[in-house]
């Protein structure tokens, strides 16, 4: 007498399932991890410019009418004015909250001191010349080094404008994306420094 087959298919089925790791078959092909919500930056990797500072915290995009608080000197992020400072060069402090929201477009911000001699100012336009459409210069007081170049959730000190780091920093985050919104204007559709003192009032908020 022949003995089934089926049943005896079936019961080396049963082992072969009881011996293999059931959490094996609910497991995804592809896990994708996820996102800091803390990177500054959108997919742009942080470079290798001696001295760059990255802002490890979460930065806010917040948008909030009148003056703001900023922890830091100038600001590289955070809640910020619901317009935008024209990217441009000015020889009077700008308000934080405008500037921030330009840094939010995908600006650099060279800021110096008040006291910064006129050639260094000169060099700072100069770098301004290689992109009007995404970078600003102006003075800071209480600036922790005589020139603070910063974009969305990065700063760089340095001595002089005429530390090489600055043309570094400009090419790579002039227009860059690690604000967020890649491709927004800055110099056009920005509000004038009149304008924008008309939002806030005063210079820095610092």
């Amino acid at each position: 007498m022949r003995r089934p087959v089926v049943p005896l298919l079936l019961g080396l089925a049963l082992l072969t399932g009881c011996g293999s790791d059931p959490s094996a078959v609910a497991e995804p092909a592809h896990s994708q991890a996820p996102a800091s919500p803390a990177a500054p930056f959108s997919g742009t990797p942080a470079p290798t410019i001696q001295g760059l500072e990255v802002e490890t915290g979460e930065l806010k995009r917040d948008h909030k009418d009148g003056p703001l608080d900023y922890g830091a000197v100038p600001p590289v992020g955070g809640t910020h004015n619901p317009r935008w400072l024209a990217c441009d060069v000015y020889d009077e402090p700008v308000p934080d909250e405008v500037a921030v929201h330009s840094l939010e477009h995908g600006a650099v911000w060279f800021t110096h001191a008040p006291d910064l001699p006129d050639d260094q100012v000169e060099r700072l336009e100069e770098l301004a010349k290689q992109n009007r459409e995404y970078v600003l210069v102006s003075p800071v007081e209480r600036l922790a080094a005589p020139v603070v170049a910063v974009a969305w959730g990065v700063s760089l000190e340095v001595p002089d404008a005429d530390d090489a780091r600055l043309e570094a920093f400009l090419e790579q985050y002039a227009g860059g994306a690690q604000g967020g919104e890649p491709g927004a204007p800055c110099r056009g559709g920005g509000v004038s420094l009149r304008e924008a003192r008309g939002l806030v009032g005063g210079g820095t908020s610092a």
